[in-house]
């Protein structure tokens, strides 16, 4: 009789607990090096790292930071915007330049023609640089300029001196 209650009772709860468990939310790194951290700050101990595309289930908002269970079970903190709701096809394990500020891989094509001047003199640009006799000088800037990578770890260290991206003021 005790057995047949423990069942019974096992398997109330488990009832009762499926549709809060059911309702975690999956979601995936957007980039390589997402720092999991023990507390939801920046600085805190790093209890793991995401590449792109791994899965983690959103235990709690908090803010800019979620509370995540990893794959191995351990749970941290991220900054909200270095996930995403669907898995990223890209395998690439880090970013540099406006990519990595923002979190995103892919822009929209208004994105695309504003920025264009950015990436650098390409043929059409560069034949209208030639036909306006702008300064050599200044496409070999520009050149050199589109030419810098920009390290993970360089780009935490941007972020937290400059108070931006996950080391903004805001809930931490």
């Amino acid at each position: 009789m005790k057995q047949s209650y423990l069942i019974l009772l096992s398997l109330t709860l488990a009832f009762i607990m499926m549709p809060v468990l059911s309702h975690a939310e999956t979601m995936y790194a957007k980039r390589g090096g997402t720092k999991v951290t023990l507390a939801p700050s920046p600085t805190s101990k790093v209890v793991g790292t995401l590449n792109v595309g791994d899965r983690v289930q959103v235990l709690k908002k908090d803010g800019r930071k979620y509370q995540v269970k990893l794959a191995n079970g351990r749970t941290g903190w991220v900054f909200k915007f270095k996930l995403t709701a669907s898995k990223p096809a890209g395998k690439s394990r880090g970013r540099s330049g406006l990519s990595a500020l923002t979190g995103r891989s892919a822009i929209s094509a208004r994105e695309a023609r504003a920025g264009g001047s950015i990436r650098g003199l390409k043929e059409t640009t560069a034949n209208y640089a030639k036909g306006k006799r702008i300064d050599p000088v200044y496409q070999q800037a520009v050149d050199k300029m589109e030419a810098r990578v920009v390290s993970a770890d360089e780009l935490s260290a941007f972020q937290r001196q400059g108070g931006i991206g996950e080391y903004s003021g805001g809930a931490q």
